[in-house]
């Protein structure tokens, strides 16, 4: 099923213009907020957080994130080689990957030895270039006693191993999730304790998504016999068999509210 993609390379280019405007403007006010790598809130004990603030600079750290997306797809699409150059493609919807990822609501497990956590909800969202999944958690420290309200922004990577389509959950951005007019700094140490977490080794403790999908397939077969009478008398006769294979991942690419992927035909076999 191979389908022709939607021609927006100006639309990507007029995005990365405006994305790296604003940008430039929201780190220049929010520069004390944001550390390299990754968010950091660092509360000062009894002080007051400005929301706005730490809103701000959540936007700009995804906002960073689609940037960089965009100038890597519209870079892709214009090197001249085909997205369509594979065994078979295929197409899946923004509303799939939100369905697939509500499997995950409810979910609990272990950020560290001291905190645990609460998957309240998962929302993904696709854009050109980037697929991010905003996260609704909370966070238990053990050692504070204190539950902490998070939501934590991530890229989805895509995988397929042994025939299942899934997507790794990589952090890039934590933030208490409070509302307009709150007051955080009684929590100071435990935010400071759990937001300055390492968001590289984060990810091996979030459960994947896991799609609905199957690429290892087979088909039946069915018995065969041709007579040949001409020049050579002969029957050939073909008893009924499996055709087996598997399809390997080639490429991923990311569009407004549509993930395409190409992939490529491997260990094709027969069995009885």
């Amino acid at each position: 099923m191979k389908k022709r993609l939607p021609k927006d390379a100006h639309t990507l280019r007029s995005f990365c213009m405006q994305a790296s405007f604003f940008i430039i403007v929201l780190f220049s006010v929010n520069s004390s907020l944001l550390l390299t790598g990754c968010f950091i809130l660092r509360p000062v004990t009894g002080a007051n957080i400005d929301i706005d603030q730490l809103q701000k600079a959540r936007e700009a750290k995804v906002l960073e994130v689609r940037l960089t997306g965009a100038q890597q797809l519209s870079e892709r699409l214009a090197n001249g080689d085909s997205v369509s150059n594979a065994d078979q493609t295929f197409y899946f919807s923004e509303a799939l990957l939100n369905k697939a990822s509500s499997q995950l609501d409810g979910a609990t497990g272990w950020i560290d030895s001291l905190t645990s956590y609460n998957i309240h909800s998962i929302r993904v969202k696709l854009y050109n270039g980037s697929a991010i999944a905003t996260v609704s958690l909370s966070a238990f420290n053990h050692d504070y006693d204190v539950d902490v309200n998070l939501l934590m922004d991530c890229v989805l990577s895509f995988k397929i191993d042994s025939g299942k389509f899934y997507a790794i959950l990589e952090p890039f951005n934590v933030v208490p999730n409070v509302k307009a007019g709150g007051m955080i700094g009684q929590f100071d140490g435990v935010i400071q304790d759990i937001v300055t977490l390492k968001l590289s080794t984060l990810s091996d403790n979030l459960p994947p998504i896991q799609f609905p999908v199957d690429f290892n397939n087979q088909f039946p077969v069915q018995a065969n016999s041709v007579q040949i009478r001409s020049g050579l008398n002969m029957n050939i006769s073909t008893p009924a068999h499996t055709l087996k294979y598997s399809l390997a991942l080639k490429e991923v690419l990311i569009f407004k509210e549509k993930l395409f992927l190409a992939m490529n035909i491997k260990k094709v076999g027969v069995g009885k």
